[in-house]
């Protein structure tokens, strides 16, 4: 009586039994009559390779076909099924007093991992150095023993709660990203800093903005927009950059009932709305360094406003069911009164007031303070991006606002007595100077002039810069251009002689708009002239 067989039930012994199935079907499906037909398949299937999922290309003996066709016959389909071994669970190189050992070492301490264990084996002498087993041949028989780190609680116990908040403003996430590099306005090339607030309720981005720099100036630039727009936040979270710890950005934020909270260190899935966030705006900073210029803060700027409402604003979101715009629609905007906003996330610094003209420095702008205040320790708070005037803090209150000082600004005079002009002096000189070139250009029959084809808008410009002297550069190009695609086409004597009279009356290498005005007034004479000739 032979044992009961434990077939396994798993997806690979599906796999296997569907295969060998295939193999001895030509034999299973078939009816023999004539003698020898049986060895003849069996032989043609020996003689070719057949392809085993997930190990290639096999041969298979006669005595395995053979074995599998028997196997078939007898309990069908399920018999192809390989076998559950029968000391399963059971360890062949681990013996039961070196499993037993590594067990006593993880109770004694359960942050272990398995390298520690077999590497304390090791040097306890309990196997060799060359081991006999592999690392996961311990791990399994931990695990089937209820010993691996998992299942006592030492490893992958944090667990993520997804976070809903039903209303606009509930939780506002913020970050900063440094894209790609662009041209400052003084010439140099920097790297462009975005400062993103989404809200969590609509998913829309409050504010989304680049700037030259990732300092609080700019980030109470991105806040106040959001605020002056959208209204306040319940609750701002933010990670533990330098920026965001600033002493004044919590204390502005908790005096409008805004709470500051910021995320635990190396532990940023808290802020994964705005990380994912991020991956659009890196679709969106490879086209940017594609471009064979640099962009400028400005033209970044815009060109990201139209790639977030297209690609973003618009797009319906998998969380919300719709799209960010369509959900920040039904949002009753409560916008911060200016007059709140005007001192709020001011930047705070000390300053000595000057024992002699009684100012103290702020960029480099001097404002005028009280005579009282002369060479005593003040704190100034500013808007970096408003310095028309500061406020001045001493011995803890605030004792002025301090505007810029005056600069040789005696009594003014008594105002003049106002005479209503009778002569527009600048338009007599502009229609002397046009007249002047009319004058110059008589010689020139108008309604002779004929249009050269040869003379094109890269003719104009060849002419009119050697007549000018000017090494034209993009902008002046781009001026000449449009004019010719607006007057064009043009005789080019009366180009020339237009240039000629604005080089004689102005001199070479000026403003390109002197030659085109010179240029301009002939076209119009010239326009003038064919339509007066009958």
């Amino acid at each position: 009586m032979t044992d009961q067989r434990h077939y396994r039930e798993d997806d690979g012994a599906i796999q296997l039994a569907l295969f060998r199935y295939g193999v001895i079907a030509p034999l299973a499906e078939r009816k023999f009559h004539a003698p020898g037909e049986v060895t003849a398949t069996v032989r043609e299937i020996t003689g070719r390779e057949h392809y085993l999922p997930g190990r290639g290309p096999i041969r298979i003996s006669e005595r395995t076909v053979y074995a599998w066709l028997a196997a078939y016959r007898q309990e069908g389909i399920e018999a192809l099924r390989p076998v559950r071994r029968k000391d399963r669970g059971r360890s062949r190189v681990l013996n039961a007093t070196l499993l037993e050992r590594a067990i006593r070492l993880r109770k004694e301490e359960p942050k272990r991992n398995t390298t520690t264990l077999i590497d304390i084996l090791v040097l306890e002498g309990s196997v060799p150095e060359k081991l006999p087993f592999h690392r996961a041949t311990l791990d399994r028989h931990l695990r089937l023993r209820d010993m691996s780190r998992r299942q006592i609680k030492t490893l992958g116990t944090r667990r993520h709660t997804k976070m809903v908040f039903a209303n606009f403003g509930d939780l506002w996430v913020g970050d900063y990203h440094h894209g790609p590099p662009i041209l400052a306005p003084d010439g140099r090339v920097t790297t462009a800093k975005i400062c993103g607030f989404l809200d969590h309720c609509t998913r829309y981005p409050v504010v989304s903005r680049y700037y030259l720099s990732e300092a609080f100036a700019t980030l109470r630039d991105a806040l106040l927009r959001a605020f002056l727009v959208f209204g306040l936040a319940k609750v701002v979270y933010v990670d533990r950059g330098s920026v965001f710890r600033a002493e004044q950005l919590a204390y502005s934020l908790e005096r409008l009932k805004s709470h500051l909270v910021h995320s635990k260190p190396y532990y940023s899935e808290g802020r994964g709305l705005i990380e994912r966030w991020w991956q659009l705006l890196a679709e969106f900073e490879t086209e940017v360094r594609g471009q064979e210029r640099l962009l400028t803060i400005h033209e970044i700027n815009t060109y990201w406003e139209a790639f977030r409402e297209r690609r973003y604003c618009h797009v319906v979101h998998s969380e919300i069911g719709r799209t960010p715009a369509q959900a920040i629609a039904k949002v009753e905007h409560r916008p911060l009164d200016p007059a709140v906003a005007r001192e709020l996330f001011l930047v705070g610094e000390l300053r000595t007031v000057h024992k002699k003209t009684c100012c103290v420095s702020v960029l480099n702008q001097e404002f005028l303070c009280e005579s009282f205040l002369k060479s005593r320790r003040v704190r100034v708070r500013f808007d970096p991006r408003d310095l028309s005037s500061v406020l001045i803090f001493y011995d803890g209150r605030k004792v002025q606002t301090a505007f810029p000082r005056p600069v040789n600004a005696p009594e003014p005079p008594p105002a003049p007595e106002v005479v209503t002009r009778t002569v527009d002096y600048l338009e007599l000189l502009r229609r002397d100077y046009d007249q002047k070139l009319l004058e110059h250009a008589k010689p020139l029959a108008y309604a002779q002039l004929n249009l050269d084809p040869t003379f094109d808008v890269d003719r104009f410009l060849a002419v009119v810069g050697d007549l000018a002297g000017l090494a034209l550069r993009a902008p002046e190009k781009r001026a000449l251009v449009a004019f010719f695609e607006t007057f064009g086409p043009l005789p080019e004597d009366l180009v020339r002689i237009g240039v000629e009279h604005a080089v004689r009356m102005q001199g070479r290498k000026r403003h390109v708009d002197v030659y085109l005005h010179a240029i301009r007034t002939l076209v119009l004479a010239h326009w003038r002239g064919r339509k007066e000739s009958p």
